[in-house]
């Protein structure tokens, strides 16, 4: 019998000594092929959690396939000693070196992450740099401007996310926006507001929740008010989350662990303040306090969660509680006012569904159940023509379409239809032209608000935000760019997109008011003066 050829032999031995780490990363590489280009992990096996399990399972399979090599690499006896442990050394080392040089590691809204390393700036340290520089003294005699655009109610004065306005100019290649100034800011996800010549927003220093007031023109601070506090969170950061609003002369700004305050719009003097969640004997939700705080009439309205008093209205002047209702807990989205059935109400999208309150004296009209993983209940409720409410959430949930009636007999919500093709996990949606825009699981997507059904998904910007300025949506991506796209519900269709907030992940909405547009993250925000059509 012939003997084997000695390259057969050769690699027939070859293979059978490194079979064991070669099994382990073609399994690895082929699970991760199936993990990325089909939707198995998104929306078979997790889908609750999407695109995020696919990353969360993807960075598991991975690690757990280098770790097995290496534990066979140092268990076998086809490597020599010497190698084994100049590889053990070189890893650890690597890794020794790789975390003694991090500072700080984010997720982004997907479970990426996002290093900063130790030689960079931290953010209190740009921020005090800033300030050292150009320092200036707050001019509190410097009158309110009543001809300055106006922005003071987070994603807009229904907010919905319309901005309505002058067209924008598209080519920004061509036309691009002024830059009219760009500054450091403190950390959390709060929006801006605008109302006198001022930019609004609460951000975290140090220790302290505080609320800024910078001049439109120059992007310096006019006033600040620090209130003790610092909300912690692994996942979601630090800082404070809701959008201050602004009403005629007042500022109402609430914090993440509850602190309300109301502050003179012109000069930042405290009104007054109290603890929404001690009011209600609640206890604070996984990721703060995120509620714009409402303003009807002369009536504050925060959504502090909890079954003594869901939902709580406070005089606008004094401070005091003028009414509290329902027993659930809170979600992160803000009270609307809407008018339904010819009914003035205040709605809200908490922990497990919709809710409408009296705003006389905070009774619950109507609930309907609307329960996604964990509560996390984050866009906005929109109301549609035709007394109909639209909500998304992110998390496996998606969005529904309902009727709301109302007879002799009491109020009734009715289900329109139901879907799976609009997911958005910390974004809200906008309605226009009777078709519905939004972020499904970080992919731009527009649905027919009629049928719920899908007429295109295009356009990857991450769990950013969405403003509507007439047929343009103005689009904050997560990763920091500027985005314009065409109201076009027939197809996706780009028309700009610059790069605005490089600095991480920007989950804070935009402002936008005549032709200022204001972008902030939790490290800087700038301010655009944005080209328009003649």
């Amino acid at each position: 019998m012939a003997s084997e050829h000695p390259e057969t032999a050769t690699q027939a031995k070859w293979w059978r000594r490194y079979r064991v780490p070669l099994l382990i990363a073609l399994s690895a590489g082929l699970f991760e092929l199936v993990n990325w280009t089909t939707d198995l992990t998104a929306e078979k096996l997790l889908p609750q959690f999407a695109t995020s399990a696919q990353v969360m399972l993807g960075r598991v399979v991975f690690l757990l396939a280098l770790v097995s090599i290496l534990i066979w690499m140092l268990l076998t006896r086809h490597v020599s000693l010497k190698t084994k442990s100049m590889t053990l050394a070189a890893v650890l080392a690597g890794v020794g070196i790789f975390f003694a040089c991090v500072r700080e590691i984010e997720n982004t809204g997907n479970n990426n992450y996002v290093v900063h390393f130790r030689w960079e700036q931290t953010q209190e340290q740009r921020l005090a740099e800033f300030q050292r520089v150009a320092a200036t003294s707050p001019d509190l005699t410097i009158p309110l401007d009543p001809a300055a655009p106006q922005f003071t109610n987070f994603l807009g004065p229904n907010r919905d996310g319309v901005a309505s306005g002058p067209a924008l100019a598209t080519d920004l290649e061509k036309n691009p926006p002024q830059e009219i100034w760009r500054r450091p800011v403190g950390g959390g996800y709060a929006s801006c507001v605008m109302s006198g010549g001022l930019a609004v927003t609460i951000e975290q220093r140090g220790e302290e929740e505080v609320v800024v007031a910078l001049d439109l023109t120059t992007g310096n601070e006019r006033w600040i008010r620090g209130y003790e506090g610092h909300f912690q969170e692994s996942m979601g950061g630090n800082g404070p989350r809701a959008t201050p609003t602004i009403d005629a002369s007042d500022v109402f700004a609430l914090g993440a662990s509850g602190l309300l305050v109301a502050l003179d719009l012109a000069t930042g003097t405290e009104k007054w303040k109290t603890n929404i969640l001690s009011d209600a004997k609640a206890e604070n939700i996984t990721w703060g306090m995120s509620g714009a705080p409402l303003v009807v009439g002369d009536k504050v309205i925060v959504n502090p969660g909890g079954n003594q008093g869901s939902m709580a209205a406070y005089d606008r002047n004094t401070g005091t509680m003028v009414w509290s209702g329902g027993s659930t807990q809170a979600g992160y989205s803000s009270p609307i006012l809407a008018s339904l059935c010819g009914v003035q109400q205040v709605v809200i999208f908490d922990a497990k569904g919709i809710a409408s309150y009296d705003v006389a004296n905070g009774q619950e009209l109507w609930r309907v159940a609307v329960e996604t993983f964990n509560g996390i209940n984050i866009g906005q409720p929109i109301v549609l023509p035709n007394n109909q409410l639209f909500v998304a959430a992110g998390y496996g949930m998606g969005a529904k379409l309902f009727n709301i009636s109302k007879s002799d007999s009491g109020w009734a919500v009715e289900a329109v239809w139901e879907s799976k093709q609009m997911k958005c996990k910390m974004s809200s949606c906008v309605y226009y032209d009777g078709h519905i825009f939004g972020l499904d699981d970080a992919i731009l997507t527009c649905i027919d608000a009629t049928t719920g059904k899908r007429t295109w998904k295009s356009g990857r910007y991450g769990h950013g935000q969405i403003l509507l300025r007439n047929d343009v949506l103005v689009i904050q991506a997560e990763t920091g760019e500027l985005v314009l796209v065409a109201a076009d519900p027939s197809k996706h269709r780009e028309l700009a997109k610059i790069s605005m907030l490089p600095n991480g992940k920007t989950w804070n909405a935009p402002a936008i008011a005549g032709n200022l547009l204001l972008l902030r993250n939790h490290f800087e925000a700038v301010l655009l003066k944005m080209p328009t059509q003649p």
